[in-house]
């Protein structure tokens, strides 16, 4: 009957150490999970950003309506290296800001967004994107699980992340 008693006890202690030992892993782990989601967030953005702005400088070296944006990269001693037989055609409005089609050609805020990220076409299902127009320039409204992400205005370039 001891050795009855024994195992039981046994069997109690370890499965309260167990779930002692889960519960922490789970209470320290949740706050890494969730800023590496904070991170490649903000990593997003900034790509977002990139894009823009080497369009912004692309027109300012053509003066063209379509810029091309090549895929570019850095090598170890901060040397930035193009190649030139990969790239992204992107419509320029007249302040130089890229709106990625001309007005009504397509989704444009998906398409700049997908340069950004180098995902595929498709774009999350967590993720909604919204065009319009507002006094002839692209609005780009991102949007996470419905709570507004960061948008995008072509009138004047700003990039303004808005769910931190």
């Amino acid at each position: 009957m001891a050795g009855a008693k024994t195992g039981l006890l046994n069997f109690i202690v370890i499965g309260m150490l167990l779930t002692v030992v889960a519960a922490s892993v789970v209470y320290h782990a949740t706050p890494v999970i969730e800023e590496a989601e904070k991170v490649n967030k903000e990593n997003a953005v900034a790509q977002f950003q990139r894009v823009i702005m080497l369009a912004r400088a692309q027109w300012i070296k053509t003066k063209q309506q379509t810029v091309l944006i090549y895929e570019t990269e850095f090598d170890a001693s901060g040397n930035i290296r193009q190649h030139k037989d990969v790239a992204a055609e992107l419509f320029v409005n007249r302040k130089g800001w890229p709106e990625g089609f001309k007005e009504g050609q397509g989704k444009a805020c998906e398409y700049l967004y997908t340069l950004a990220t180098l995902r595929e076409a498709d774009v999350s299902s967590e993720i909604s994107v919204s065009d319009r127009y507002a006094n002839g320039y692209l609005q780009c409204v991102f949007r996470i699980q419905d709570k507004i992400w960061f948008e995008y205005n072509a009138g004047s370039g700003v990039v303004r992340e808005v769910n931190r």
